[in-house]
């Protein structure tokens, strides 16, 4: 994701969510520290909300919404399930007049998998991390919040010193670290919460080999009512 945006004197740009440059005019060092933090503030947030022409947006999927669509077909696999079921047992019946049948037609248990995975993306959306912040402190220091958003920005008056291009690498590292700082203290909050990054990849890859062994199970539940029926003697 690729932003830039300019402001009374100040561009910032974006690249994949972190500030990679600061063009800042030299004219406005000649103002006190804080309106100097104050529009360079402007420029960066005004370019954590833009994106450049053409470029594709990464799609993003609301966990709640998911976890009630997926409870919507888990409804819809049983009663197609139970349908199924109930028409291999219909032509047991009709052969079992001219041959020999196994008893009980083998069915299979997906609802168990659909459950837990609507419970781990209602755990992931129950997370709320719009009062997270992150920090980064020294002659610019900064805060950002979830989005990316710069909630603030301070300049002390010694990193005016060394001229614009100095000041605009101080801003981009503080800024930088503030997110970086910021991206750490969401996942610690996913993880306390039970919806880290390591927990949820365990449960999708617990839940695959489940699925797999589910349905390994019924086609060999299939493959044996096939092989046993025998003609009647």
């Amino acid at each position: 994701m690729l932003g830039n945006h300019r402001e009374s004197g100040v561009r910032a740009m974006l690249a994949h969510g972190r500030l990679v440059s600061l063009v800042i005019d030299p004219r406005l060092l000649r103002e006190r520290p804080e309106i100097v933090a104050g529009r360079v503030a402007e420029a960066v947030d005004g370019a954590f909300g833009r994106e450049v022409p053409g470029e594709e947006a990464v799609p993003f999927v609301e966990p709640l919404a998911l976890a009630r669509e997926l409870r919507a077909v888990r409804a819809d696999l049983d009663v197609r399930m139970a349908r199924v079921t109930a028409s291999i047992e219909v032509s047991a019946a009709a052969l079992r007049a001219e041959a020999e049948v196994p008893s009980g037609v083998p069915g299979i248990e997906l609802g168990e998998l659909f459950d837990r995975l609507v419970e781990m993306l209602e755990t992931i959306g129950g997370v709320r991390d719009d009062d997270v912040r992150g920090r980064s402190e020294g002659l610019v220091s900064a805060v950002c919040a979830p989005g990316p958003r710069l909630v603030s920005l301070s300049v002390a008056p010694r990193a005016l010193y060394g001229g614009t291009r100095a000041l605009g690498e101080r801003v981009t590292a503080a800024v930088n670290a503030a997110l970086d700082d910021l991206d750490a203290a969401v996942l610690r909050r996913r993880a306390e919460a039970g919806a880290g990054t390591e927990q949820i990849m365990a449960t999708v890859a617990e839940l695959r080999e489940l699925s797999v062994q589910r349905m390994r199970t019924y086609a060999q539940g299939m493959s044996a009512m096939m092989a046993g029926i025998r003609p009647r003697s």
